[in-house]
């Protein structure tokens, strides 16, 4: 069992981004990214994102770095990868279960109850309804990290997030921790 990191190319946030990946199990893929300390919320589906500041971490984890062409090779042959083609279905299904987790009875776009993972980018404005917004909450506590094009969206947020808040409460936690991405459409 091996987990596989390629170079960072990827520009996000300022900053180069890669991929990390497991050729047998996510389960060793979570394992190597938190001893390398790569934050829960930069999994995405079948592999982690990582910033090039993290290579030294990476590499003490015992992670194995090899070229672009080489992940995809070895991510496919595990038969963990999710294609692009089916990734829009695997958040359907996940922000479903997660919904029904916490009682939610209308899904969102992208939602993700917890730490580990991250929803889809808002899109720009010209691919959203008014009152679309993405909004993390990393910590009960903690206030909300808001992204909206709009004060509706802003409103939209806090609204849903009271939502969440109280059904986290009626399960027993201090409130919700997670992220959702609501587009209007």
């Amino acid at each position: 069992m091996t987990v596989f990191a390629d170079t960072p190319r990827w520009p996000r946030h300022g900053m180069l981004w890669g991929h990390l990946i497991s050729d047998t199990s996510l389960e060793e893929l979570h394992e190597v990214a938190a001893r390398a300390g790569l934050p829960p919320r930069s999994y995405d589906l079948d592999h982690y994102d990582w910033p090039s500041s993290a290579e030294a971490a990476l590499t003490q984890a015992g992670v194995t770095f090899v070229s672009d062409g080489q992940l995809t090779r070895i991510l496919i042959a595990s038969g963990l990868r999710v294609k692009l083609r089916d990734r829009p279905g695997a958040r359907a299904r996940r922000s479903a279960e997660h919904a029904a987790v916490l009682g939610l009875e209308q899904v969102p776009r992208d939602l993700i109850v917890g730490r580990l993972g991250h929803v889809d980018p808002l899109p720009p404005v010209a691919e959203t309804a008014p009152g679309a917004f993405r909004m993390t909450k990393e910590e009960p506590s903690a206030p909300p990290r808001i992204e909206a094009h709009d004060e509706l969206g802003r409103r939209e947020a806090l609204k849903l997030l009271a939502q969440l808040d109280r059904l986290a409460r009626a399960r027993g936690e201090s409130g919700f921790v997670g992220q959702v991405l609501v587009d209007g459409r």
